[in-house]
């Protein structure tokens, strides 16, 4: 995000743009979340070893836990802005959760280094629904896309 505009107006825009991107991907989350609730997952194809099933429950767990905590800790530092990012994509108000500045430093990097760390569970994502369409041959990446 810091590299995208020099400092200034442009840069508090991309920020605000990500930050209102954040609290409706938040909302999209939570429906997503009571969707898989409602809907149990599919049993894991035929002839799967059991480290690839506790592998897969745990890299969706991860997943998901990453998704929340990435968006509830970037929620946290809009707070501590000099400028308020408090509105979403639709121009609907978003309370703060943290408003103490000092709390800035802290909060950027944790929002930082949790999104690295979600962006290296989905390339492994990615790479294990590859490796059961191209190598195992099986139906769990149609299932996942259809």
């Amino acid at each position: 995000m810091t590299h995208l505009a020099p400092r200034g107006p442009e840069r508090l825009a991309h920020y605000a743009g990500h930050a209102a991107l954040g609290y409706d991907f938040l909302v999209l989350l939570v429906l997503r979340q009571l969707w898989r609730w409602l809907n149990p997952v599919p049993a894991a194809p035929a002839g799967t070893a059991r480290w690839e099933d506790t592998g897969a429950r745990l890299a969706h767990a991860g997943l998901y836990l990453l998704m929340f905590a990435t968006t509830i800790a970037g929620w946290g530092l809009a707070g501590t802005m000099r400028a308020p990012m408090n509105k979403d994509v639709f121009n609907l108000t978003v309370p703060a959760i943290v408003t103490d500045k000092s709390l800035h430093d802290a909060l950027e990097d944790l929002h930082k280094w949790l999104a690295y760390v979600l962006a290296a569970l989905v390339v492994l994502h990615v790479l294990a629904a590859l490796r059961h369409h191209f190598i195992k041959k099986n139906a769990v990446l149609r299932r996942m896309t259809g």
